[in-house]
């Protein structure tokens, strides 16, 4: 008679289930997680130019079609039509912890739904990686992890597997930054705007508008070029994706901290995607 796995245990096989490998990657072979009807998620870099095939926790291979990719972010979303597997929930990286338990499944070295244990190190940035933001995570990856999900103990997944660095802390994409990435991939919203993200002496990131739209939201709502945005919805940018973010959040309101010709005090607009509504 089995042993009734321990929750870990059940959270650690559900991922599993929901973890496929992927060929035609560069080097191999890669991994990659189902979030929504039959899409998946995975590094930018394990894509190759050859054809795709992805292949289920169950040993069954069915091609895959890639939807958006996005390099520079290095994530991918794949679609293979004729997959059966149960998908995965996509978390909240923005309420990890340090010292946080994390599950990651993955590939190594083509050994299918492997899975690996240890802790949230901390989320943020590392010096020489382009100050973006990552989960680090004291975590045994190994080539073929890339792609795969991170999860907590409830099995929702709050990160990308994606490279280990010196000293063996395993990076992550944030799901937040994730759902950033599918979220654009449907989204129309748009304030008008080119803009160039900025370091503040205070720490953040700051997008100075370069150019605006004529007619467009941006505009409307008597922004400028040179004004510096430097929050949406009452949160400071971390990261220069934070601002799409805030925009494809629901609801017509869009609340933009910002400064304006180098004075220190704070400005905010309330911006309608189509107007702007109130200016302060």
């Amino acid at each position: 008679m089995p042993v009734p796995l321990s929750v870990p245990g059940r959270v650690a096989e559900a991922l599993r289930r929901s973890t496929v490998q992927v060929r035609g990657a560069r080097g191999g072979s890669g991994s990659a997680v189902v979030l929504n009807h039959r899409n998946l998620i995975t590094n930018a870099h394990v894509i190759g130019g050859e054809a795709i095939h992805v292949e289920s926790w169950e040993g069954k291979v069915h091609p895959a079609n890639i939807v958006r990719l996005d390099r520079g972010r290095d994530l991918a979303l794949l679609h293979a039509p004729d997959l059966d597997a149960p998908s995965a929930a996509l978390g909240d990286s923005d309420r990890l912890q340090a010292g946080a338990p994390i599950i990651a499944v993955g590939n190594p070295f083509g050994f299918i739904g492997a899975v690996s244990t240890g802790v949230v190190h901390a989320v943020g940035s590392l010096a020489g990686l382009g100050g973006r933001e990552w989960v680090q995570a004291d975590l045994r990856l190994a080539p073929g992890n890339s792609g795969g999900p991170l999860a907590d103990w409830q099995g929702n997944v709050v990160g990308i597997n994606t490279m280990i660095v010196s000293g063996g802390l395993a990076l992550a994409i944030p799901s937040r930054l994730v759902q950033a990435f599918l979220t654009r991939a449907k989204s129309r919203r748009s304030l008008g705007l080119m803009l160039r993200p900025i370091h503040m002496k205070a720490g953040g990131v700051g997008l100075m508008i370069l150019e605006i739209v004529v007619g467009g939201a941006a505009e409307a709502a008597s922004l400028l070029p040179g004004d510096i945005l430097l929050g949406a919805n009452g949160r400071r940018f971390r990261d220069t994706d934070d601002l799409q973010i805030e925009i494809d959040r629901p609801g017509p309101l869009l609340r933009l901290d910002f400064q304006r010709g180098g004075q220190p005090n704070l400005r905010h607009v309330s911006v309608r995607y189509e107007e702007a509504v109130s200016a302060a």
